[in-house]
């Protein structure tokens, strides 16, 4: 096996079928809601390192923004990096590239001026293209899904932040581990996942859905104690079943982040239905 066979599990473009040809050509599909994932024609094509991996995943999070060498030796290293560490980093890229655009590098293309992976300044900067990357998407149906929520179109909010939530696949970038990539980055994710998950049950209680909620409110509640927004949910949902919410566990606990500018559409709604 070649020493680029062994970068990537990248099948041939010959060997794309022609329903996933049809379906996205062969422009790659970025997947960090869940394991990491590349995707070119709808096959997989995802780096087999897993510092590899980790770079990926790290100039995916600054899509289309530079991320400085600095800050990449940093989260592919923390604070222990290796005495060629910016040596290191440019063998990734290189492999990186290799993967992401094998024909501009057999084509004689600069490497500086790849077309997905280019240098920037004192880093690099991935170009990914609208649709390509799973977190860009489930931000864009999430913000419309608040727009519309806005709005008073509940039953409609509800559906977009159903198809929001459904581009997860698991824990973000669960593949990695600590080890390979600083765990901010998956707590982060984890929290927008939650806080578009508060909406969609917003919209459900605002639609008149109560009975339908209730019991996944339940569960939400013993799981993440300490998100208030929950507990008022689930309060709101009784109510609207007919049930008295006379005893609920803790005391008050902060809102979900990012929702104080939130919270109030859906609650107010929601005491009407039912």
């Amino acid at each position: 096996m070649s020493a680029e066979q062994s970068l990537s599990a990248c099948p041939p473009a010959s060997s794309a079928s022609p329903e996933a040809e049809a379906a996205g050509g062969y422009a790659p599909k970025y997947l960090v809601l869940g394991p990491l994932e590349l995707r070119r024609g709808g096959l997989p094509c995802t780096p087999t390192p897993l510092k590899h991996r980790a770079l990926l995943a790290l100039l995916l999070l600054h899509a289309n923004r530079p991320a400085s060498v600095h800050a990449l030796v940093d989260g592919l290293w923390g604070g222990r990096p290796p005495r060629a560490a910016v040596a290191t980093l440019q063998m990734y890229v290189s492999a990186l590239r290799r993967i992401l655009d094998p024909a501009h590098r057999l084509g004689g293309g600069d490497a500086r001026r790849h077309p997905v992976l280019r240098t920037s300044g004192a880093g690099y900067l991935m170009a990914v293209a609208p649709g390509e990357l799973d977190l860009d998407l489930f931000r864009t149906r999430a913000a419309l899904g608040r727009e519309l929520l806005a709005g008073g179109d509940c039953a409609a909010a509800g559906a977009v932040f159903r198809s929001a939530l459904a581009l997860w696949r698991g824990l973000p970038l669960g593949d990695l581990g600590q080890a390979c990539l600083p765990p901010h980055y998956a707590v982060r994710l984890s929290e927008e996942r939650l806080a578009v998950l508060y909406d969609r049950i917003g919209a459900d209680l605002c639609a008149g859905r109560a009975r339908e909620v209730a019991g996944e409110l339940r569960e939400l509640c013993a799981r993440h104690p300490s998100y208030e927004g929950f507990r008022e949910q689930l309060v709101l949902a009784l109510a609207g079943t007919g049930h008295r919410a006379d005893v609920l566990p803790g005391g008050p606990h902060p809102a979900p982040p990012g929702h104080e500018r939130c919270r109030d559409a859906p609650v107010r709604r929601t005491a009407v239905p039912g």
